[in-house]
């Protein structure tokens, strides 16, 4: 369960949320009314009907349907007058309309129903694991601003240019999302750092998360840590663990980073069987390159991997290094 502090602080965001959407919507009708005033006219006209017809049912009830009749009669009018001036100027007839990051729930957290939202479950996720930042990091790393320019056209490994490779990743990466319920395999990304693993992970956590899957995007040192502090009492808090089992997918990252031991292995070795024998996918993310993991883990484990995920490596040149030297 979330502690009082972070459930306020979530609910502080959802509030932030609409009143941005708010001032938005101020701002767009604003703009409009100024650059066609006509439309203003005609918003306070229907305001004015309305009040109007209601003031003349009130003291004829026995002519409400005639005054009903006129005055959708009316409404009908000036609705069309207004859509044609909106399309003439190239303006969407949605103007005045709340634009939510969530239309499932009007950033409120809680459904027409008064469940939780999958937006608030997933923020719960992300409070849990300490990756509350995701939100801004998938505005920045999602499929759109990707960038294949800094992917060389050269030959590299085995004959295949590093931008060659890249290309069957990303792509394989969007197929990866767009057949997701349907996918058996994982995904671990491998090889040197400032390649781009983490960014495609990002933009598939992105993609998923658009489409209302729970995501937990989480470092293998926190993944281990997680595991200690509740195996020796430090956090009795089980759903923090049940949930690494039951996420629709579990992205861990910087996998190699993390103390060696026993315990970890096991661990680790547990979360990929559960989540596999139950078609929870998983991402990992490794600076290791094959041998290295082998000669970490165990073969054992490098045999789990090749049978349960589609391999990906990454080569190239540190595109942080690469951005430094063109500036």
């Amino acid at each position: 369960m979330a502690d009082e502090q972070t459930l306020n602080r979530i609910m502080n965001e959802y509030e932030e949320l609409r009143i941005s959407a708010a001032n938005e919507r101020k701002k767009r009708i604003e703009e409009v009314n100024k650059k066609i005033p006509r439309v203003a006219e005609i918003d306070r006209e229907i305001f004015q009907c309305g009040m109007e017809n209601t003031k003349r049912i009130f003291k004829n009830p026995d002519k409400a349907d005639e005054y009903n009749r006129d005055f959708k009669e009316n409404l009908r009018k000036l609705e069309n007058e207004k859509s044609n001036l909106l399309k003439v100027n190239g303006i969407s007839a949605d103007y005045n309309k709340y634009k939510y990051k969530c239309e499932n729930c009007s950033d409120t957290g809680y459904d027409k129903n008064g469940k939780k939202c999958q937006c608030f479950k997933q923020k719960l996720i992300n409070a849990a694991y300490s990756v509350s930042n995701i939100e801004e990091t998938i505005k920045t790393q999602n499929f759109d601003t990707f960038s294949f320019d800094y992917y060389s056209k050269d030959f590299g490994e085995n004959g295949v240019s590093v931008y060659d490779n890249m290309t069957k990743i990303y792509n394989n990466c969007k197929r990866f999302c767009d057949n997701f319920d349907n996918e058996n395999k994982g995904l671990v990304f491998y090889g040197s750092t400032g390649l781009g693993k983490t960014f495609l992970s990002s933009a598939i956590a992105k993609e998923l998360m658009d489409k209302g899957k729970m995501v937990i995007y989480i470092r293998a040192t926190k993944l281990f840590s997680i595991n200690e502090d509740y195996k020796f009492g430090r956090n009795t808090d089980r759903s923090v663990i049940d949930n690494i089992y039951k996420a629709d997918l579990l992205i861990i990252d910087d996998l190699g980073t993390e103390p060696f031991n026993k315990n970890n292995l096991a661990f680790l070795f547990d979360v990929i069987n559960e989540r596999t024998a139950n078609n929870k996918k998983i991402i990992i993310n490794t600076n290791l390159q094959i041998s290295e993991i082998t000669k970490m883990y165990s073969m054992r484990f490098t045999s789990r991997l090749y049978e349960y995920f589609m391999m990906y490596k990454f080569y190239g040149e540190d595109i942080r290094i690469q951005k430094l030297r063109r500036s």
